[in-house]
């Protein structure tokens, strides 16, 4: 039987900035944006904070109103990065077989290290204290026969322990949680089993795969599966590609005509191709994100008939797929994304029609690049965001800043 291992840091950035800093140690403290503006949406928080009801992705106010004497500190993601790179030195000292999932998740396969390190729970605790002691932070691990059921073991105590479920566990330590605790249900899949008389893992691990592939097609049958703790994926040390090529933002103030908007999609289109050309990257599938002032989210994407990574062809397609989305209501956030991704150097196909366009825009961009590169993002702007300066809104992330924001959506993620 396979002795999978499933790492969770506990209160990940937290934790990092009470390493640092000790004084925080025990305090109600959370890692947020700026606390003077709209866009200060909560990281995570110290688990001193979550006993006030603070949660991740909650705005500042939100979060002062709930604990007057919280402190706040604004992220420093080149020392998470730091510790997280330390943490997985740690990991691959007892196995090759390192799944890196985020910046403060990982899953180990440590099939046939006993005779080097003990069985899989002690080395599980060895890794525990070797964090602690040599980081000062915390981590759950979870240990079990598959990468499902470890993720679901690190879950169920925290912080700092290492928790351990076996085949014949499942039906008394899973399936008596609610169903959105299974890894691939999120908020809508949960109203639509709650529909149907699903509440509890155990319900759907009850009813009859055929009736929930019936309803929900493929993804019901992978549910099926996974809520009776069946999972075959392997740790894939290779899995830490890059996916897609994204950013967004929560606007300073809600974005009502389509003239604001237009000029927010151009910044983010502009911040998505540089990243793009700076990895050697075009892709193929566009994507937007647009979340109303009443915190509804609507995601939205489209194959295109060709790879890119030139701005304006970014933005062009995130506008067509914008005007046929939004219904016109308020907006406080607009994100733009490129999936579909492939190596510049790869085949390319040529397009008789636009090519010559294609190529304007092509140095454009290059001249954009250099120009910044050298006296800064500022140096050049485009004129279509100069009339409600949209660009100071867009943060230009460096490679070393863009980590993922939350470590684990149980809507999506790769099992």
């Amino acid at each position: 039987m396979r002795r999978i291992l499933h790492v969770d840091l506990n209160a990940f950035y937290a934790s990092v900035e009470e390493a640092k800093d000790e004084s925080l140690k025990g305090k109600a403290i959370a890692v947020a944006g700026d606390k003077d503006k709209r866009n200060g949406i909560i990281l995570t928080a110290s688990y001193e904070a979550r006993k006030f009801g603070i949660r991740t992705g909650m705005t500042i106010q939100e979060a002062r109103n709930l604990c007057p004497n919280i402190i706040f500190i604004k992220p420093h993601f080149k020392d998470y990065m730091d510790y997280s790179n330390r943490v997985m030195d740690i990991l691959r000292d007892y196995t090759p077989d390192v799944e890196v999932f985020s910046i403060d998740e990982a899953w180990l396969d440590v099939t046939g290290c006993e005779r080097l390190f003990g069985d899989a729970k002690k080395i599980a605790d060895t890794i525990r204290e070797r964090i602690k002691r040599e980081l000062k932070i915390t981590a759950s691990i979870g240990v079990s026969y598959c990468k499902l059921m470890a993720k679901m073991a690190s879950d169920l105590k925290k912080p700092d322990a290492t928790t351990v479920i076996e085949p014949e566990d499942i039906k008394e330590k899973i399936w008596p949680l609610p169903v959105e605790d299974l890894f691939g249900v999120g908020r809508r899949m949960k109203r639509k089993l709650n529909n149907i008389g699903i509440f509890t893992i155990g319900d759907l691990a009850n009813m009859p795969m055929s009736v929930i592939e019936d309803k929900f097609g493929k993804v019901g049958r992978y549910l099926w599966k996974f809520a009776n703790g069946i999972d075959d994926s392997k740790v894939n040390p290779n899995s830490r590609q890059i996916k897609g090529i994204g950013n967004s933002i929560t606007t300073p103030r809600n974005v009502v005509n389509m003239e604001e908007a237009s000029e927010v999609l151009m910044a983010l289109s502009e911040s998505v191709g540089k990243r793009l050309r700076e990895h050697g990257l075009e892709g193929s599938i566009i994507e937007i994100i647009i979340r109303y002032s009443d915190f509804t989210t609507i995601i939205r994407q489209r194959k295109l008939c060709f790879f890119t990574d030139i701005t304006y062809e970014i933005y062009k397609s995130s506008m067509k797929l914008f005007n046929e989305t939004w219904d016109g209501r308020p907006l406080r956030l607009l994100g733009v994304r490129i999936t579909g991704l492939k190596r510049c150097d790869d085949f390319k196909q040529i397009s008789i029609f636009d090519d010559d366009k294609k190529i304007k825009y092509e140095k454009i961009d290059k001249c954009i690049d250099l120009i910044r590169e050298k006296y800064g993002y500022n140096s050049v702007i485009r004129a279509k965001l100069l009339t409600n300066e949209s660009y100071r809104m867009i943060k230009i992330v460096s490679d070393e800043e863009w980590i993922p924001m939350q470590s684990y959506n149980k809507g999506g993620g790769q099992i």
